[in-house]
């Protein structure tokens, strides 16, 4: 028998592995979330019985929202309550991290007719030793609003029925009528 060699060639397989690295864009995970925010106020009302104003937020447009009032801690309630007539800046914030921000007027719920009343008193008691700036004559100061409302009597009998106030002068007709509107009214701070 007859040997025939055949030469054994080793074949070295060389194997290069190419990492391949994609490069990824920066997203911004909010760039298409719309949180918008709603809101419900109840006024402040400073007399007879104080009512302390709030603000109830709902939002849409992303789920899991926690809620924020004036740059404070976010919580899970979307109720903020005993406020002060004020503008608040209103944080929605939603599970992603994505945030919108509302600012929000929690009003005073003066009436018209308390107003003219309290203007009337603003303008025409205000002097020296009178009842307003800690003036304290015959035991009253209107500083204070809710003592505005509590005086309702005397303010009507000293301004309009008798004409006694004030000292410098007595009213026109005209203020004397807006005294006697808010008094028929129910002589509050709403009316």
């Amino acid at each position: 028998m007859k040997k025939i060699l055949i030469p054994l060639f080793v074949t070295i397989l060389s194997v290069s592995l190419v990492l391949s690295c994609k490069k990824s864009a920066t997203t911004n995970a909010c760039a298409n979330t719309n949180i918008v925010i709603s809101d419900s106020v109840t006024n402040y009302t400073a007399c007879p019985n104080q009512i302390m104003g709030s603000i109830t937020l709902s939002a849409s447009g992303s789920t899991g929202f926690t809620y924020s009032k004036n740059g404070g801690a976010y919580q899970a309630s979307n109720v903020f309550s005993n406020l002060s007539a004020g503008v608040y800046t209103m944080s929605v914030k939603d599970a992603n991290g994505c945030t919108n921000t509302k600012s929000i007027t929690v009003g005073e719920t003066a009436g018209p007719n308390f107003i003219n009343v309290r203007t009337i008193i603003r303008n025409n008691c205000g002097g020296s030793s009178c009842h307003l700036n800690g003036g304290n004559q015959k035991n009253q100061n209107y500083d204070n609003e809710c003592n505005i409302v509590t005086n309702y009597l005397k303010i009507n009998t000293a301004c309009v029925t008798n004409s006694s106030m004030p000292q410098s002068a007595p009213l026109s007709q005209a203020l004397k009528d807006q005294i006697t509107a808010w008094v028929n009214a129910g002589h509050g701070y709403a009316n």
